[in-house]
């Protein structure tokens, strides 16, 4: 069994050992070496001839769509179930804390797929029921300030956040953050997850010729690696909000900022909500309303200069 630290949970992961290591390539930072009590959250990966309990359910609602597959939410039981195919499926109960994956092959695509969207649906909701909100974004710190990137998958979230890290930018994570209530008001918890890049945005930066030029692990959509081992970024385990950023490519030159209201923010970030079980999902809801009202709200149009997207969010979260 591994053993992990997640913001004051313990989180623990058992079954196939290869999927289990998979996931640890994501998980490394927050490994625990004291495995006390009993673990908050369980992750039990199997692999082989399909066994009782994963069969699509005959009821339950679809509450999110998968580029090929179904997520479907059973209120009478509170269960969460995840096809992606005929060959790889999760069943979650978010409250007690237990999520079971599972794939038929044992393919390099099924230990992403585990490693990935079939483990992060499940964690993400076993968290929203324990005050620990999700939000699809990379997240940095300058200044003591956070600098939030959101925004759907191709906007070039990742690319920014290399050029700021590199840049000397603290890193809190590159593509998932938690939110949580505080004495002194709403804080950002860091997921401090591998970068997982296409060869387009590796080839920005001169330093990553030998990882674009090395083998892409098998099933793996796209090259990894870890921030604060490349650039050594330093990790920020939490942090106020601070600037909330929504990048778009522009194709053009220089990089421009234009402000938001919190309004417009929240809209575009409450997308990412499952809609599962009522009171969590709207406690998620009210904790993305805060994060927004306590943030400077901006829309970035990323220029193919990203010096220029750097200097503008760091001359503004110096402010």
């Amino acid at each position: 069994m591994r053993s992990y630290d997640l913001h004051g949970l313990r989180l623990a992961v058992t079954g196939w050992e290869e999927a289990a290591a998979a996931l640890h390539c994501r998980l490394e930072p927050l490994a625990s070496r004291a495995a006390v009590g009993e673990p908050d959250l369980v992750f039990e990966i199997g692999v082989g001839p399909e066994v009782a309990g994963f069969e699509r359910p005959k009821r339950g609602r679809p509450v999110y769509e998968p580029p090929a597959g179904e997520v479907l939410f059973d209120d009478a039981v509170d269960r969460i179930w995840i096809g992606l195919g005929p060959d790889r499926r999760a069943v979650c109960e978010p409250a007690r804390g237990r999520a079971r994956l599972w794939a038929r092959h044992g393919t390099g695509e099924d230990l992403w797929l585990l490693s990935h969207p079939l483990f992060t649906l499940p964690l993400v909701e076993m968290l929203k029921r324990r005050g620990l909100w999700a939000l699809h974004a990379a997240g940095l710190q300058w200044n003591g300030k956070a600098v939030v990137l959101a925004g759907a998958s191709g906007a070039g979230k990742s690319t920014l956040t290399l050029a700021l890290v590199r840049a000397g930018f603290g890193f809190l994570g590159d593509d998932t953050l938690f939110l949580k209530p505080g004495p002194g008001g709403l804080r950002l918890l860091a997921f401090p997850d591998e970068v997982d890049l296409t060869d387009e945005t590796a080839a920005f930066f001169p330093e990553l010729a030998p990882l674009r030029a090395g083998p892409r692990r098998e099933g793996w959509r796209k090259r990894r690696l870890r921030a604060e081992e490349t650039y050594g970024a330093p990790l920020a385990a939490e942090v106020a909000p601070g600037l909330l950023v929504f990048p778009r490519i522009s194709g053009r030159e220089e990089s421009a900022l234009s402000s938001m209201e919190p309004g417009e923010a929240l809209i575009e970030l409450a997308s990412n909500v499952l809609l599962t079980e009522p009171a969590s999902s709207q406690a998620h809801l009210d904790a993305l309303a805060a994060l927004t009202a306590a943030s400077s709200c901006w829309r970035l149009d990323t220029g193919r200069d990203l010096a220029s997207a750097v200097r503008l969010l760091r001359d503004l979260a110096e402010r």
